[in-house]
């Protein structure tokens, strides 16, 4: 059973259908139900046995970038993709293809209660802005933030030039940029 299950009919027919029963109960028995409650539990019981069976579960790629969720994924920097996300799991994103540098490709890394690496390339012109909040941020150039934002630029970054530009933000995570 995959993510795709809560976005299934199966899933909201028997959402609408305990919502109809608790309507019922409550009008015909004045007996409340907190549906609500019952369903997110039910959803935190779902994930808590996913994680105990083990595996990769709740990976996708979409068609305009890659989430990975409660996993752990290296990814290769695409000329459709343009968005990253990394939430409660760890990834690496591959961003060293000099060819979308020449076009000024712009991507956004998101890290969220999770591991990330963005690796870049020394001699690929790349711009990379990393947004930190309640996080830690290591750069290539030493550098470390928990809170705030921080530019970093590679060596063949020229602000006249065309190049990558990656808006990078971590957030209650841990997010390294490299140079490989």
């Amino acid at each position: 059973m995959k993510m795709g299950f809560f976005f299934s009919g199966i899933f909201w027919g028997s959402v609408l259908i305990l919502l109809g029963l608790s309507v019922i109960v409550r009008i015909m028995f004045h007996i409340h139900i907190p549906l609500a409650r019952v369903i997110f539990a039910l959803v935190l019981i779902y994930f808590g046995v996913r994680v105990l069976v083990g595996g990769s579960w709740c990976k996708w790629n979409g068609n305009n970038g890659s989430t990975v969720l409660f996993s752990e994924a290296k990814t290769e920097l695409s000329r459709d993709s343009s968005e990253y996300n990394i939430i409660f799991g760890k990834g690496v994103v591959n961003l060293a293809d000099p060819s979308l540098a020449e076009k000024g490709k712009r991507v956004k890394v998101n890290t969220i209660f999770g591991a990330g690496e963005i690796r870049v390339s020394p001699a690929v012109p790349a711009l990379v802005r990393v947004s930190s909040a309640f996080a830690g941020a290591r750069m290539p150039d030493g550098n470390i933030i928990s809170f705030g934002q921080y530019v970093y630029k590679t060596k063949a970054y020229s602000d006249t030039a065309k190049g990558l530009i990656v808006d990078a933000t971590v957030v209650f995570g841990g997010l390294e940029i490299t140079e490989r």
